[in-house]
């Protein structure tokens, strides 16, 4: 029986890029289901335009408040966990053009490669021909990454993706639990991919290809160059987001975040030349720092989907290597096939 897929848009306020964005959701040829809106109560005529569609594999949530990204993105799945009975999820921005076989490529590989925990596209600006969307290029995970760039390879292993054209199954819903509303904005995707590859890993599917229509082609979290005031209040959900983000990975991580932080970001804002709001920024790399070394809300699960322990890679191969080191084994490298059989076994 062939997969089926509930889509996923959260918005707010743009309705002319809603058009677009779902128009090319809905004019998906294979797989599609459903398609989630989750409307962040805007007051820009998005509710009225979504009320007079009459598609029946729509199924709209208009919020009697503004949840933000994060918890738009969490209401998102909880009604595709609890409410549709589809086999994947697939979450994009009201401003992400979707080529029309996006999804087509992203279901055909977790169909080749089962053990997969989700995979995203490749993100252009503005147009097909674009850049590529500076805030939404993955990582890849390990140096050698580029060993795999060929043509007939599908996929490339990514550490973690944006919530722009990104796809995951109900079973890891079931293990991982719902994304963190209370980020609000900025980095729910990344601590929620996280979360997911530490299951199994994430893949950039290379032939699935959509467009984000964002205002500007940004870095992500580039406080530095940022000169629009109005989005200058995100900032203070950035940093402590970014520290529990870490915080969640290892000690390590969180260690070199905060450092990071403190001896990078906090001091170019501080020393560099013509930098706009320069004070204000130093309050809200400041204090986001410190804020993220408490903030710790409690993940969610969604309530009518069987809740499934979750494996940990991270826990594996940690278990491995003591038991190298118990045995006296002096090279505590792990070799490749022990890593794929954590990784895919």
């Amino acid at each position: 029986m062939s997969k089926t897929v509930s889509a996923a848009i959260v918005t707010y306020n743009r309705l002319e890029l809603l058009k677009e964005s779902l128009a090319a959701v809905l004019a998906q040829s294979d797989y599609l289901s459903h398609v989630i809106v989750v409307n962040n109560k805007s007051t820009d005529g998005t509710a009225e335009y979504l009320d007079q569609l009459d598609d029946p594999r729509l199924v709209i949530y208009n919020s009697p408040d503004n949840l933000g990204g994060a918890g738009g993105f969490n209401q998102a799945v909880k009604l595709f966990a609890n409410e549709l009975d589809d086999d994947f999820i697939w979450l994009m921005d009201d401003d992400t053009v979707v080529e029309p076989d996006a999804l087509k490529y992203l279901v055909e590989f977790m169909e080749e490669h089962p053990q997969t925990s989700f995979v995203n596209s490749q993100v252009r600006w503005g147009a097909l021909d674009g850049n590529p969307s500076w805030m939404n290029v993955t990582a890849p995970r390990g140096f050698t990454w580029a060993l795999n760039l060929d043509r007939e390879n599908p996929g490339v292993e990514v550490v973690n993706a944006t919530f722009v054209s990104v796809m995951f199954s109900r079973q890891m819903v079931g293990m991982v639990g719902l994304p963190q509303k209370e980020y609000f904005i900025w980095g729910d995707d990344m601590e929620y991919t996280n979360r997911l590859a530490d299951v199994y890993r994430g893949y950039t599917v290379i032939n699935s290809i959509a467009v984000h229509k964002s205002k500007e082609n940004t870095l992500p979290g580039d406080i530095i160059r940022e000169r629009d005031a109005s989005r200058l209040w995100r900032y203070r959900y950035e940093y402590r987001n970014r520290v529990l983000t870490a915080r969640r990975i290892s000690k390590k991580d969180m260690f070199r975040t905060f450092f990071g932080i403190y001896c990078h970001d906090l001091l170019r804002v501080m020393l560099k030349r013509q930098v706009a709001f320069r004070f204000r920024k130093i309050g809200m790399v400041s204090w986001g720092g410190i804020r993220g070394l408490f903030f710790n809300p409690e993940i969610e699960y969604a309530a009518d989907l069987q809740r499934t322990k979750p494996r940990s890679i991270n826990k594996l191969m940690k278990n491995l290597i003591k038991e190298r080191k118990a045995a006296n084994i002096k090279d505590n490298l792990l070799l490749d096939d022990e890593i794929n059989l954590i990784e895919k076994g």
